[in-house]
């Protein structure tokens, strides 16, 4: 036994043992393989075929913006303006293909890799960003969020590299790092403007910016105690320039991010915020069961946190307080929201993760080295287990319209049959490159059409809210000259009024037996009113 632990820890006559070898090696290489392996898990599967709602949403989304039309006056979109934005570039560059769309998804989820291994070796050490990177890679829900075109992963990643540029700033001292401080604040504003939800990370960001004034409050044995005035006041000169400068750079970021759409503000804040608030109003009695099932989902997740909290009060180790009230902001984040899909569940992935290397830490202190590595790995392994099942059990969905989650999202390597045998449908009944109306965007894009840019969404969120009339979309289709409309879901069938004006206006030419159906247009009707 002494053999082993002498192998382990440092040896007598102070060179060095396998395992200081191994760990330099390893410090060295591992950064850079994990961010390989995240690169290759996300990038392999970008050519598959998915049946994910929200790809076909965006993919169109995308086109329409190719081909000139702008946000929201234009291009329907309930996701603020740099998610589309940012992905942009990446669709021109690599083909204007679904593929090439989610390349920039996976280079935003190897960033996020990346930055919470550097977030987390500034909190714990190398071995903690080590941890922190591994469980972020294999995730589940930020592994599918990695590379599937919605907006929920690129925020998570943006969100992770500005908690870390704040967690850098709060450890170094003088203005010569001040600068990380509002690029943090720089960083965020521009993950609100990729989805909403990044507001929560605002809140590690604070407190490990105000890391000064916890240490009028703390002894030096990690005791809590009541602060002086001085030492409060000495901690506020000391932690408020940074406070500022970060937010600075968030308030001179999103000015000058939205300054592009004050001509559209107003379609802005209706599709994005306006259109968030009447989900709640007209779809909350259908959702009243959310809550029990968003808290039966974290069950294990809490068990995790109560096991790091204690942890940290016996070691007083503080720090893990910002990393806790991110998680629980996360939690009631999702809680608080109207629809919930499974795929939002990725907002708890990176607080998860860095709580998962920080019970790693605290154990292996609290045991002592080198023996208590071993036992504290043992333990850490047995917390990863619970968090992987908890994270794999996929959030039941809370209605029939649920399509979202991870279990219910299909992605296969070849396009299956039966969305063989809508493509061949639509191929029969279009020209190349016609634009359709449909509600089946994902199948349509991949047979080379395009949408009217006021129908890339047809949700049954949408549909629901009355933010898509029939008379909406017939005058779309009048204006535009629609030819073809083809129905794969009951989205469009739902909206009152609009199926007894396309009997009057159109003939069905196909129908697969599915409730597939392709419409052709044969002669003017009345419209509705």
């Amino acid at each position: 036994m002494s053999s082993l632990l002498s192998a382990l820890g440092a040896s007598k006559d102070g060179q060095p043992t396998v395992f200081t070898r191994w760990t330099g090696i390893a410090e060295k290489r591992l950064p850079a393989l994990i961010a390989l392996v995240a690169a290759l898990l996300y990038l392999l599967p970008v050519n598959q075929y998915s049946s994910n709602y929200d790809e076909g949403v965006y993919w169109q989304s995308l086109r329409a913006m190719q081909q000139g039309h702008p946000l929201y006056s234009s291009v329907f979109s309930s996701q603020p303006p740099y998610f589309l934005l940012s992905i942009y570039p990446f669709y021109r560059v690599f083909g204007q293909s679904i593929a090439a769309a989610r390349v920039g998804v996976a280079v935003f989820g190897v960033v996020g890799v990346i930055a919470i291994f550097w977030l987390g070796s500034e909190l714990i050490g190398f071995w903690g960003g080590v941890i922190a990177s591994t469980l972020l890679v294999f995730e589940p829900y930020y592994l599918a969020q990695a590379r599937t075109l919605e907006a929920d992963g690129p925020a998570v990643a943006v969100s992770i590299l500005a908690v870390a540029l704040a967690v850098a700033a709060s450890r170094r001292s003088g203005a010569t790092w001040r600068w990380l401080a509002a690029l943090s604040g720089v960083v965020i504003a521009y993950g609100v403007l990729i989805k909403l939800f990044d507001v929560v990370a605002l809140i590690p960001i604070v407190l490990y910016l105000a890391t000064p004034l916890y240490s009028a409050c703390v002894e030096g044995a990690g005791r809590l105690r009541r602060p002086t005035a001085s030492g409060l006041r000495s901690g506020a000169r000391e932690a408020l320039p940074d406070l500022i400068a970060c937010a600075a750079g968030g308030l001179v970021t999103t000015i000058v991010l939205l300054a592009p759409f004050l001509g559209s503000f107003s379609a802005l804040w209706n599709q994005v915020v306006a259109f968030h608030t009447a989900n709640t109003q007209s779809l909350a009695p259908q959702l009243s069961g959310k809550g029990d099932v968003t808290i039966r989902s974290f069950l294990m997740v809490g068990a995790l946190a109560l096991i790091v909290v204690g942890l940290a009060v016996w070691r007083r180790e503080w720090r893990v307080a910002p990393l806790l009230l991110w998680l629980v902001a996360s939690i009631v984040t999702l809680n608080r929201l109207t629809i919930y899909f499974g795929h939002y569940a990725v907002l708890v992935a990176p607080s998860l993760a860095l709580l998962v290397a920080l019970s790693f830490a605290l154990l292996s202190r609290a045991l002592g080295a080198p023996g208590g590595r071993w036992l504290s790995l043992a333990v850490t392994l047995a917390i990863l287990v619970a968090l992987l099942h908890s994270a794999i059990t996929d959030f039941t969905p809370v209605n029939a319209h649920d399509v979202g989650s991870a279990a219910n999202t299909t992605v296969v390597a070849g396009v299956p049959p039966n969305a063989q045998t809508y493509l061949a449908a639509i191929n029969a009944f279009t020209m190349p490159g016609e634009v359709v109306v449909t509600d089946d965007q994902y199948t349509a894009a991949q047979a080379g059409h395009g949408v009217p840019p006021e129908l890339v969404d047809t949700s049954f969120v949408r549909v629901a809210t009355g933010y898509l009339t029939a008379a909406q979309i017939e005058g779309v289709i009048e204006r535009d000259h629609i030819r073809v409309i083809i129905l794969g879901s009951d989205r469009l069938s739902q909206i009152p009024g609009f199926m007894p004006w396309l009997q009057s206006h159109y003939v069905v030419a196909a129908h697969t037996g599915d409730n597939y159906a392709i419409y052709l247009r044969v002669a003017s009707g009345p419209s509705v009113a």
